[in-house]
């Protein structure tokens, strides 16, 4: 398994997963999406925005299956 980073600024130059973290419902709880940083970023809406337990596990699952070590946590901007 890779390395998972909870940052705002520092991201690896090598290629990574990204998770995009934001608030979301009523009561209010952490959701997010996942991309693969040199691939579109389609904004998580709809069925693609989960919960952020649920969108980590699968963005290691993703890693593991395209051999990338690194998975970065962020706030969606």
């Amino acid at each position: 398994m890779g390395s998972i980073l909870w940052t705002e600024t520092n991201r690896p130059s090598e290629r990574h997963i990204v998770v995009h973290v934001h608030q979301d419902g009523m009561p209010r709880m952490d959701k997010g999406y996942f991309f693969v940083s040199d691939e579109k970023d389609w904004g998580g809406s709809g069925p693609f925005d989960m919960r952020l337990d649920e969108t980590i596990k699968r963005a290691e699952q993703r890693a593991g299956e395209l051999g990338i070590e690194t998975v970065i946590v962020i706030p969606r901007p």
